[in-house]
Order: C-alpha cells, then structure tokens, then sequence
C-alpha cells in the first residue's frame, strides 16, 4: 500500500464510470423496458437490480480466488474482464428480443458484473493506504455519478424514440471504462502467500473465523438493512413519479438527475471529511439524514416537493457512497480482503433484490409505490441503529511479503 496521485485515482475510477452508467440504466430505465413485457412489479423488482440475486453466492469464491490468483497480468485484472459480456448483454437488449432472453439477459448480467466488481474494488485497498482511502473511494464514486448522470441526460432524450442508442452507450461506456482502469492501474505485488492454499469449507470453522471480527460481522448486518432499503427503492422511483405523480415518463429521469447530481457534488468533501474527522462519526451522520429524508419523500404530493428531497437524499447518500467500502477495509485483515469483501458484497447483494422484490409485492398488495419508499426509509434507519454498535477499531494483523 501506498499513497497515491489524483490521477491514480482518475485512472481507477474510469472502469465506475462504466459501471455507473450500467447501474443507473437498471435504476431509471430497466422497469420501463421490463414494464413493457407485462411483468408484475414483483418480477420486476427482481430483475430490474444491478446486483445478482444468484451471482451473491459466487462472490466471496471470487474474493477468495483473486486472494490466490498469481497471473503475469495480476491477481485482480483477470476477474475484471468479466464485466465484457456483460455490455455483450446490452448489445442483445437493443433489438426488443423475446422475453425468456431478457430475463436471461436481466439475470447473468448482473451475475457477471457482481463476480468482476469484487475484484475492481479490492484494488483499492490493495494499493492505497488508510488514510487515503475515504477520498479515493469518494473520487471512485463520483466519476460513477458522472458516468450515470451522462447517462440519464442522454436517456431522457433518446428514450422514447431511438432506445438503440441507450443501449449502446451503456456497452461502449462499460467496455471504454475497463479498458483504461486495467491499462492505466498497475496492480502492487501480492502480500501473504495464498496461491498454494486450497480452498476448503467446514462451515462451522468458517463461520467461526468470521465472527472473530465482532466489528465487521456488525457492520455487514447494518449494511444488509442498508442495500435492502435502497436497493428495494431505487428500481422504483422513476415508476413512482410517472404512477403516483403523474408525471410523464422522459421528464422523472430529472429525479435520478436531482439525486445523483448533489451526490456527486458532496461525494468527494465526504470522503475527505471521514478521512479527518474519522468514517464512523460522518457515516453516522449521513444514514440518519438518508432515513429521514427517504421517509419525507415518501409523503411527496408533486414533482417540486420529489426533487427537493432527492436533492437532499443525494447530499445525505454522499456520505455512505463514499466510505462505506473504506471504513470496512479497517475492520478486516489484509489477507483476507478479497475473499471477506467477497463475503459482504454476497450479503449486500442479496439484500437488494430481495428488499426490491418484497417492496414490490408490498405495493402490488397496497396499490401504491409509496409503499416502497416508506419501507426503505426504516430499512435505513435500522442500518443506521447497528451502525452506532461499532467501534471502528482497525484490524492490525501482521503480514509478510510474498517472495
């Protein structure tokens, strides 16, 4: 680990960029297209996710082989190219194909992209020290909104008459991002031999060696609560707009514009803030508002009222955007960092689709997507209560060079 530049950390960030732009289109545009084929909101809360439902399970094997991978090109960069057939997918989108190779498109998508996206973002505490690692990710994760705000402009334009383009943008977008993050990013030596370690589990052992981090088993249940209440609105808040508001189809992408604009503005002070005043203490801060502020909108009578509190939501989501990730690489040790983020990322991933599947079917029962809202809201304030259990200790194991 060391310190790095601002354009280490531009270079690092191109491939969230892609992965922005891919994540958004399942946030603002996949419950029209899904919509579109007559499903229920139930099915589309399940497929309309960026994460895997299925591909969870297979990421802390990814973790755990990257820990291991030795490879002239790196032990991380090989699991990324994992995210080329997944714009391969969007390629297929664009000619409205039947409906049992959407839902497969829908489905292994996102199982690929999870399986990738572990090891792109393990990169960053392989390569940046503590201390740096609230900006970098805040960096990270704004060229992600930028990403995804392009996206959302050129959606509200072209959406209704040339969807060809969408589609495409999102591919080229994924595939562009990749390739400079794995050209410009040279990955650091490996520390601790682990090539030459099976791969077995013993469940009860397992379990056991994973509870020893009181710390980080707490904060991977608070943010279970967190990826089940936001991943369980975010597939429906353009619907809510255009079902409950009235408000025509091209014209809520501006709420995910709203959102993700204050977002970006606050994403890169609020990493640098968690790097000084410490992760836990902003963290804090930041969920309460989220909850608050998710459980307003839910009473929004107009398009005014929506957007004034998506700006505040996305000042608020600045917050965990950027040092959820970092704040948990310090209750892990180095050794483990693939295979456990693997393990998190499984549990946060399952969350979302199931908290976008129950939310779902809530509504489908009450006849409104408000619904939704008001249960991510307390789904967020239960994250934030586990939350305060911490104690932000960093993990401090010793580890030895590989030779």
């Amino acid at each position: 680990m060391r310190r790095v530049s601002f354009a280490w950390m531009l270079l690092y960030g191109a491939a969230r960029g892609g992965i922005g732009v891919h994540d958004i289109f399942f946030n603002a545009v996949a419950g029209f297209y899904l919509s579109g084929y007559g499903l229920s909101n139930a099915v589309i809360g399940f497929l309309a996710n960026e994460r895997s439902f299925v591909g969870s399970f297979l990421q802390p094997v990814t973790g755990a082989l990257s820990d291991r991978a030795r490879t002239r090109w790196g032990r991380r960069k090989p699991f990324m190219l994992l995210l080329l057939p997944v714009a391969v997918g969007f390629l297929l989108l664009m000619a409205h194909p039947p409906t049992p190779i959407v839902v497969a498109v829908f489905v292994l998508g996102p199982l690929l992209l999870g399986m990738g996206v572990i090891a792109y973002e393990v990169l960053l505490p392989d390569t940046v020290v503590e201390e740096q690692r609230g900006l970098a990710n805040g960096v990270n994760r704004a060229l992600g909104f930028v990403g995804g705000i392009i996206f959302l402009i050129l959606a509200a334009q072209a959406w209704q008459s040339q969807q060809w383009l969408v589609f495409l943008f999102v591919a080229a977008a994924l595939t562009l991002g990749l390739a400079v993050t794995l050209f410009g990013v040279r990955e650091p030596p490996p520390p601790v031999t682990l090539a030459n370690m099976p791969l077995r589990w013993r469940p009860s052992q397992y379990l056991s060696s994973v509870f020893q981090y009181r710390d980080a088993t707490i904060y991977i249940l608070a943010y279970f609560f967190f990826w089940l209440g936001l991943g369980g609105i975010t597939p429906f808040v353009t619907r809510f707009a255009n079902e409950d508001l009235d408000v025509p189809q091209n014209e809520t992408f501006i709420l995910l514009l709203a959102a993700m604009v204050s977002t970006l503005v606050a994403a890169v002070p609020a990493g640098w803030l968690g790097d000084r005043l410490g992760k836990k203490l902003v963290m804090s801060w930041g969920l309460a508002l989220f909850s608050v502020f998710v459980l307003a909108g839910s009473q929004a009578q107009d398009m005014q009222q929506v957007v004034v509190l998506l700006v505040l939501v996305g000042l608020a989501q600045a917050v965990p955007t950027a040092l959820a990730y970092p704040l948990f690489t310090e209750l892990i040790p180095a050794r483990r960092m693939g295979e456990l983020t693997g393990l998190s990322t499984m549990i946060w991933s399952l969350a979302q689709p199931l908290g976008a599947t129950f939310f779902g079917f809530l509504a489908d029962m009450t006849g409104t997507l408000r619904t939704v809202l008001v249960c991510g809201g307390l789904a967020l304030a239960v994250s934030w209560a586990l939350l305060l259990k911490i104690r932000a200790v960093p993990v401090r194991e010793p580890v030895a060079e590989a030779p």
